[in-house]
């Protein structure tokens, strides 16, 4: 079941940069999106549930960042949890700056080929140590 779990996450993120709506078939309807503590975006709240959930959180994404996207470098199989290694690429709509974030990890928690929760990191050793793995 792990690689299957690495090919749903794949798949969402290649239909994500697609801006294909399908990318929410790799979600349970039930699925917790959970940002990192130290994320001090004006807005962001502690946890977003379900669908509508994802899709106001990423809302918030790119109403912060114009041509925001996710660049994987890896995924790693922790048992039924996926880790997302990213690089975070973007413009700051206020300000027109790029931004490259490097050190970002998702780790996603998967139930029947399904994610269940998605907890982000700005921090991958905290991320990796979440998932049990390490650096």
């Amino acid at each position: 079941m792990s690689q299957e779990n690495v090919e749903t996450i794949r798949r969402m993120y290649e239909r994500w940069l697609q801006n294909d709506p399908s990318l929410f078939d790799a979600f349970d309807e039930r699925i917790e999106l959970h940002p990192d503590p130290a994320a001090d975006w004006v807005g962001v709240n502690e946890t977003y549930r379900g669908h509508d959930g994802v899709r106001r959180y990423m809302a918030q994404v790119y109403e912060a960042f114009e041509d925001y996207r996710p660049e994987v470098e890896d995924l790693l199989v922790a048992g039924e949890k996926v880790v997302t290694l990213a690089i975070e690429h973007g413009r700051g709509r206020a300000s027109g700056a790029r931004v490259e974030s490097r050190r970002t990890a998702h780790v996603w928690t998967m139930r029947a080929n399904k994610a269940i929760r998605l907890d982000l990191y700005l921090d991958r050793a905290k991320a990796l140590e979440a998932a049990g793995l390490s650096e």
